[in-house]
């Protein structure tokens, strides 16, 4: 048996409706084609009917949460500078340690540059928080065993 596996579960024009701005960054496509991969992978397991020539959901309200978490994870990409083209290895955001501006300075621990080097490869490991609470709340992510 053979089944259609979905290459995006979100347009560009979907993603900058979402996120409501006019523009969309240049490596989009791409961005939404990584995260489908990661909402599809987080709702393995849920059960919804789909198009046998496209692999999408049949039901709206379940293409539609699913078009949203994608957007979400996309979002949150971008957000973070997430670029799908690395191939998952994430580069490592460099802090400077201090800033001076006249008699104003700040400086940066290592151990926040590097909490926030973890929450990038988290967010491109997996899904994003928003977005997989998203899914749940839809019933598409759920740890409840179900017969059917």
């Amino acid at each position: 048996m053979s089944f259609i596996v979905p290459t995006t579960l979100a347009s560009v024009d979907d993603f900058t409706e979402w996120t409501m701005s006019t523009s969309a960054p240049d490596n989009i496509e791409l961005t939404l084609r990584a995260c489908t991969t990661r909402v599809l992978d987080a709702t393995k397991t849920a059960r919804y009917a789909t198009d046998p020539s496209t692999g999408l959901a049949t039901d709206p309200v379940v293409k539609n949460a699913l078009r949203d978490a994608t957007c979400i994870q996309a979002s949150a990409w971008v957000a973070l500078n997430i670029d799908p083209a690395t191939g998952g290895v994430i580069q490592t955001t460099k802090t400077v340690k201090s800033k001076k501006i006249g008699t104003a300075q700040i400086e940066y621990s290592d151990a926040e540059a590097q909490a926030v080097n973890r929450a990038r490869a988290a967010a491109y490991a997996s899904l994003v928080p928003e977005a997989r609470s998203f899914l749940r709340t839809r019933g598409l992510i759920t740890s409840a065993v179900s017969s059917a």
